[in-house]
């Protein structure tokens, strides 16, 4: 279960990066929209925006198939190193395919993303990561809109 801290600090971002291995150990780490539902439950859906490949072709969702374990790197820069600070979430995934669960996830991404207006197709695929257990290292209890994530 994440705290109340560590929750304040992951709902801040637009952005977040998932980690998963493939069957030969081989990391894949992709940057993904989120939302964090009940008891900090975290989705992802599979959109439409451009990729190599599609829905249960790509990468992470063949990794998840196959080593439910992921990791979820939630972090903060700023010029001030004092402010530095981040969140790894590490837990299992699943794909949701259908159900209640998966439409609760898509209704959540959808009023975060104005955007999956046009890049979500109803029903469309959602990764739920179920945290186990989490690492935070520096400054996670201020985070200023601004520092959005590392990469802005």
């Amino acid at each position: 279960m994440l705290n109340a801290n560590v929750l304040e600090f992951i709902e801040s971002f637009e952005v977040a990066r998932l980690a998963t291995v493939d069957v030969e150990n081989r990391p894949n780490v992709v940057p993904i929209c989120f939302v964090c539902g009940e008891k900090g439950v975290i989705y992802s859906a599979i959109d439409s925006k451009p990729k190599k490949v599609t829905g249960r072709n790509l990468q992470r969702v063949n990794n998840i198939s196959v080593n439910p374990s992921v990791s979820v790197v939630f972090d903060k820069y700023s010029e001030d190193w004092d402010q530095l600070g981040y969140v790894v979430v590490h837990g299992l995934a699943q794909l949701l395919l259908s159900g209640d669960e998966r439409q609760y996830a898509e209704n959540l991404l959808r009023a975060k993303y104005p955007q999956y207006e046009t890049y979500l197709k109803k029903g469309a695929p959602i990764i739920r990561v179920i945290a186990d257990r989490h690492v935070s290292w520096g400054n996670i209890l201020t985070h200023q809109s601004e520092n959005k994530s590392i990469d802005k």
